[in-house]
């Protein structure tokens, strides 16, 4: 089987299907109209996702998109910063609430127990 060629359409070379992967023809070194689109695309998808982050109010720069054929994903931004250290706080303030309470809870307890007994002491 011989495998399938494309033609450059600028040089009219021959071309694989491993050199039309690429990001220019080998022969005349033009851009593949498939590769400059893909650079459009990321280019358009980086000036939308700016706007909505600046609409949203998000602190710190979007996520860009690379321009590259194949670019893997863009990394996920976290708007509410390290969480691992906002739930650290949170657990840190539940235990001195909780702790306030049980003392305030047996204060209370031990004060009733003394009012009883003053007034049974008093009789």
């Amino acid at each position: 089987m011989t495998p399938e060629l494309h033609r450059c359409p600028t040089c009219g070379a021959s071309l694989s299907l491993e050199q039309l992967r690429g990001t220019n023809c080998p022969f005349c070194h033009t851009v593949f109209p498939h590769h400059a689109r893909a650079v459009e695309h990321a280019a358009l998808v980086n000036q939308v996702m700016a706007q909505q982050y600046q609409q949203a109010g998000y602190g710190g720069p979007p996520p860009q998109i690379q321009a590259q054929y194949g670019a893997p994903p863009p990394q996920p931004y976290n708007p509410y910063g390290n969480v691992g250290n906002q739930i650290e706080q949170s657990l840190a303030r539940s235990a001195k609430i909780t702790a306030f309470v049980l003392i305030a809870i047996v204060g209370m307890m031990v004060l009733l127990g003394a009012v009883i007994a003053i007034v049974f002491m008093t009789q």
